[in-house]
């Protein structure tokens, strides 16, 4: 059995699709120690999606539990870089 929950981001981290992700990074905090965001087909974030990642990668911190990208797309790290949030976040530079 693996010890760890993956979460795929979907093509889009923005408000349209924030609360249907919310729900989803919620269920995968109530889970295994190690959580993996699959970010291979995100084309576009704006900030409430990195926001809302940001927070999320927070509570998983206070739960002491783990974090880890997988193949964060060259779009997301843009984004997340001109928002100022590339390392916050713990993305890798482009």
């Amino acid at each position: 059995m693996s010890d760890k929950t993956t979460v795929s981001l979907g093509s889009a981290l923005d408000i349209m699709h924030a609360n249907a992700l919310k729900e989803r990074l919620q269920t995968a905090l109530q889970k295994k120690s190690h959580i993996v965001l699959i970010a291979d087909k995100v084309e576009r974030a704006d900030t409430a999606g990195l926001q809302l990642i940001y927070a999320f990668k927070t509570a998983v911190e206070l739960d002491q539990k783990q974090l880890s990208w997988q193949k964060p797309t060259n779009a997301l790290i843009q984004a997340s870089e001109m928002l100022g949030m590339r390392e916050s976040l713990s993305l890798p530079a482009v």
